[in-house]
């Protein structure tokens, strides 16, 4: 079996979070009401995925298994003939909604969440308040083609770019600031941190990519030198792609140690801006599939979802 229950029980329970409350709530009733096509579908996702072969997925599950069906589930729903029997779509084709990108016009800071879900309607009230943490975390918790997805991505009613620069958030990492002298636990990685406190949107990029996940290398790459920005070309010089993205393409062959990890792979190389996010949340530190999903796939290093926005403007 290539991949144990024990496994599901470390990383399913974080990555369903995500995935599993977009079901719930998009099925308009039970998530377990599938048709006969995707319920082979999820038969077969769990049997090569997880080595679960289950005779009722609707009931008499315990945790670990309810988890590793759910994904299934909204796998097959995001994905019913299965990307990997088939060939990717063009790069050129991003996956962004006409909704979201009229959602900047659509909406106003002020106005009231839909009332569907308080813990989503908070996030609302926060996101319209100017937080952007709270729009970010909103539109990966929001339901797809939902109002609170759409206030979401356009940063509260303003505009559809990176919240955090937007909202003019300068210091996200509290005391870090682009002065700050670098850690001194990698010398290679304090290079890089150097040249991304000097102003290099390169620099920023491959500290991100190649320094440990949720380190504080990467939290220095990633707010681009603690400038309160994901998107550092937004506000740096645009000196170049980082040198580990020529090693990454968006068609690439996913690794194959995780059937999971596999298929987020491939949606996040389809721009599905969720999947890259799991991806590079979920994957073990310091792995490609880390990388891949930083990258948006091999693309740039970026908030993905704007950045598919991008590709399509």
């Amino acid at each position: 079996m290539k991949n144990s229950i024990a496994l599901l029980t470390v990383l399913l329970l974080a990555v369903s979070c995500s995935y599993r409350s977009t079901t719930d709530r998009e099925s308009g009733g039970s998530a377990r009401d599938l048709s006969e096509m995707e319920e082979r579908c999820v038969r077969n996702r769990l049997l090569t995925g997880w080595g679960l072969e289950l005779k009722d997925v609707a009931q008499d599950l315990n945790p670990e298994e309810e988890i590793a069906v759910d994904i299934a589930i909204e796998l097959c729903r995001l994905d019913p003939n299965g990307l990997s029997q088939r060939s990717m779509t063009p790069n050129d084709q991003p996956q962004v909604s006409e909704d979201l990108l009229a959602a900047a016009t659509a909406f106003d800071p002020t106005d009231e969440p839909p009332g569907d879900d308080p813990s989503l309607d908070a996030l609302w009230l926060a996101c319209g308040g100017g937080d952007p943490r709270s729009c970010d975390d909103l539109f990966y918790s929001a339901p797809r083609h939902s109002p609170y997805e759409q206030f979401a991505f356009s940063c509260g009613g303003r505009k559809n770019m990176d919240c955090s620069l937007l909202l003019g958030i300068e210091h996200p990492e509290g005391a870090l600031t682009s002065l700050s002298p670098p850690p001194g636990e990698d010398e290679d990685l304090d290079q890089w941190w150097i040249l991304c406190a000097e102003g290099s949107s390169r620099a920023c990029g491959e500290l991100r990519l190649i320094a440990p996940n949720q380190s504080l290398y990467a939290q220095f790459g990633t707010s681009c030198g603690a400038r309160g920005t994901t998107y550092c070309t937004l506000i740096l010089e645009d000196d170049g792609e980082p040198p580990t993205l020529k090693t990454l393409t968006s068609d690439q062959t996913a690794p194959g140690q995780d059937e999971l990890l596999d298929q987020l792979w491939r949606l996040c190389g389809n721009l599905d801006a969720r999947a890259c996010k799991d991806l590079s949340k979920f994957a073990p530190i310091d792995s490609l599939y880390v990388r891949f999903g930083v990258s948006c796939g091999g693309r740039a290093v970026a908030p993905c979802a704007r950045l598919f926005a991008d590709l399509n403007a």
